[in-house]
């Protein structure tokens, strides 16, 4: 036989080729953590400044008795407040797209594109507050040695001692691994409670479940120690980190709204033109600051991982 009609003999004549794109896209490995949910969120409503002062209250203190029943014997008491400053700065992402790119088609395109930057928001808000756990002033665990499940209990000690409630607790993978498998092997330790699908609608991705009353979660992003041995995970209370987000919106009015791709109010995308050499970027504006607003409500965990 001679002559046949095959595969192999079209693809190397152009009548066949190796592969097509399937208008299909697979999302790849990757770690979405979102951790704007563990941080206290203040409306930026400076005018004039890139720095923003939120007043801390100042704390209540008991009465005293007085001398007599007739006179009070008492001295004024001094009413002593604190601040932290969120100061916003500009970040940003650029993809820039040839004109080739969007004649060729395909299933990636500049909606992709586009999304693409949206979804990287929390991941920018996610590095942000992870830097600052090496700030926390008090650490538990030990340098080259994993998490143990009396680890996760010294923190929640250290934060009750500083009158401070738990409600938080973000790990490195591997930390909540050890965490997890230290549950496992230890006797009476209290339920833990694997989060749900509706746990992660209302908690955000990389929530991992809740145990004694404290959510758990876990960020590739936290923070190595002692020269990338260890990696730095945080307890806190509710108030330890803030942030905030500068509306966008001021921007609109110096910006050509032909330009603007996408607009949520946080994030800005806008389209910048080069035709002499036909190519359009893509750029992405956020205008964020994060920072440790009361150092009592938090408690660093360092372990190997």
């Amino acid at each position: 036989m001679a002559d046949e009609i095959t595969f192999s003999a079209l693809s190397s004549a152009g009548g066949r080729i190796s592969a097509v794109l399937s208008a299909l896209v697979a999302e790849q490995l990757y770690d979405p953590t979102d951790l704007r949910a563990t941080m206290t969120r203040y409306d930026w409503n400076a005018w004039g400044s890139s720095a923003m002062d939120i007043t801390q209250n100042a704390v209540p203190g008991a009465f005293a008795a007085a001398s007599s029943e007739t006179s009070g014997g008492a001295s004024n008491s001094a009413y002593t407040t604190s601040k932290f400053t969120l100061t916003v700065a500009r970040y940003l992402r650029i993809y820039q797209v040839t004109d080739l790119f969007g004649v060729s088609g395909g299933p990636i395109d500049v909606n992709t594109v586009v999304q693409n930057l949206v979804d990287g928001v929390a991941l920018t808000m996610t590095d942000l507050v992870t830097a600052l756990y090496s700030s926390i002033s008090n650490n538990v665990e030990t340098s080259g040695v994993d998490l143990t499940v009396a680890g996760i209990y010294e923190a929640m000690f250290s934060l009750n001692n500083s009158s401070a409630s738990p409600s938080t607790c973000v790990l490195h993978p591997v930390q909540m691994s050890d965490f997890i498998d230290g549950l496992r092997v230890t006797t009476g330790a209290m339920q833990y409670q694997a989060s749900t699908a509706e746990m992660l609608r209302v908690k955000g991705p990389g929530f991992q479940g809740t145990w004694n009353g404290i959510d758990f979660y876990q960020s590739d992003s936290c923070p190595t120690a002692n020269a990338g041995a260890d990696r730095v995970g945080a307890m806190t209370a509710d108030g330890c980190f803030a942030y905030t987000l500068a509306p966008i919106a001021a921007l609109q009015g110096q910006i050509p709204a032909d330009n603007i791709l996408i607009d949520t109010g946080d994030l800005l995308v806008e389209a910048s033109r080069d035709s002499a050499n036909g190519m359009t970027s893509c750029i992405a504006n956020l205008y964020p600051a994060v920072v440790e607003a009361e150092d009592a409500r938090g408690c660093g965990i360092v372990s190997d991982a």
